[in-house]
């Protein structure tokens, strides 16, 4: 059973990175990057999950008194609902939209929500600068999501990562632009990706502890405590 959920995140996750890769690499290569933040002038109530009253509560009971398991809890059962059913809903890879024009269609607390999903699931996979590389346009929204969600460490070592990525971000972008090429051979295309680590090298910081399972248990928590706190903005009561 737990084997089976975590390979139908990571198929999840995978579906969604090539949809979007697929749409930067042909339209969106040479484009200037849009920075998300806070708000956004198209934000609106349309995306917001309807879920039955007791959702929350009925998800912590089924894992009350078991095991804590990484990537098998309730973060991961509310997640399913607040967040990846929203994605698999909209499918906005097949609607001519970008992740951006996506995120911004959203309430703030989705945005801030998801931002955080994004984060995590990219920093698990590939360190810190796979997120900035493959999502360059929610690097300032993620601060801002860490500061509404308290999580006050991450925040404070995020910060000096901005400030490294900024100092070399035509760098990133460069490799980022040959990384899309389709007319490179793989393997080029994957060194140019890789190159990028060296750029960034403050992210050893907080990849030094963000995949305990002390930080990953405060990390979860303060998602699952952002949700409760939100109702109405990240789901809605369907009565």
């Amino acid at each position: 059973m737990k084997i089976g959920f975590i390979i139908s995140i990571g198929v999840f996750l995978l579906i969604i990175g090539f949809f979007i890769w697929k749409r930067k690499s042909k339209n969106t290569q040479n484009a200037p990057t849009e920075f998300l933040k806070l708000e956004s002038e198209n934000q609106s109530n349309k995306h917001i999950p309807k879920l039955p009253e007791n959702w929350i509560a009925e998800i912590e009971k089924k894992w009350d008194g078991k095991a804590w398991n990484k990537y098998n809890n309730a973060y991961y059962d509310i997640w399913a609902k607040a967040c990846e059913d929203v994605y698999d809903k909209n499918k906005y890879w097949e609607k001519n939209q970008t992740h951006a024009d996506f995120l911004n269609e959203l309430t703030k607390e989705q945005r801030v929500y998801f931002t955080l999903i994004n984060f995590e699931s990219q920093v698990n996979n590939g360190g810190v600068y796979q997120f900035l590389f493959n999502y360059p346009e929610l690097s300032i929204l993620a601060l801002q999501a860490m500061q509404e969600t308290g999580l006050e460490k991450l925040e404070k070592d995020y910060e000096i990562v901005l400030k490294e990525f900024f100092g070399n971000f035509k760098t990133i972008q460069d490799l980022h632009s040959k990384f899309n090429d389709n007319h490179r051979d793989w393997n080029n295309r994957w060194t140019s990706f890789s190159e990028g680590y060296k750029e960034l090298t403050s992210t050893e910081v907080i990849e030094s502890y963000f995949f305990t399972e002390i930080f990953t248990k405060d990390y979860q928590q303060k998602l699952i405590d952002y949700v409760k706190s939100n109702p109405d903005k990240i789901y809605k009561i369907e009565y």
